[in-house]
C-alpha cells in the first residue's frame, strides 16, 4: 500500500473517533461560554427588596433601597433610577432621605447588568411627600 492511502485511512479513523466521542479544541469540561457543561448559566433575575411597592416616603428618616440579582454571571453592576430624579445610585443597596427627593409619584427602576452583559430590571411605585 502506498503512504498516501495509509495517511487517508489514519485520518479517517481519527475523524471517526473524534466524532463518536465529541472531540473539540476545548477541555473536556469547559464550553465556549467558559462555563462547565454541568453548570449552565441561568437567566438573570432582578428584584427590589426595599422599599415595598406603593410605599409613601416622607420625613427626615433615610429610606433603604435594596436590590437583589440572581442567576446570570457575576459580577453584577447596579443602576437605580426614578421617573422624577433620574439616577439615584449605582450600588446594590443605599439609603436616601425623602427630603432629598422630588415630591410626587415615582416609578423606581433597578437595572442590573451581569458579567456577560445580560441585563434585567425590576420596578416599584412609591410616593414622596
Amino acid at each position: 500500500m502506498n503512504s498516501n492511502f495509509l495517511k487517508a485511512i489514519s485520518l479517517s479513523i481519527c475523524i471517526s473517533a473524534c466524532l463518536s466521542v465529541g472531540c473539540t479544541d476545548k477541555s473536556e469540561e469547559e464550553t465556549a461560554a467558559g462555563q462547565y457543561e454541568d453548570e449552565p448559566i441561568s437567566k438573570l433575575a432582578v428584584a427590589i427588596k426595599a422599599p415595598a411597592t406603593g410605599s409613601v416616603l416622607s420625613g427626615d428618616e433615610a429610606v433603604k433601597f435594596d436590590g437583589e440579582a440572581t442567576g446570570g454571571k457575576a459580577p453584577y453592576s447596579y443602576r437605580w433610577s426614578s421617573s422624577l430624579d433620574g439616577t439615584l445610585s449605582t450600588k446594590k443597596s443605599f439609603a436616601k432621605l425623602p427630603s432629598d427627593m422630588s415630591k410626587g409619584r415615582y416609578t423606581i427602576i433597578l437595572t442590573v447588568t451581569d458579567g456577560a452583559w445580560s441585563s434585567g430590571q425590576a420596578s416599584i411605585t412609591a410616593t414622596v411627600l
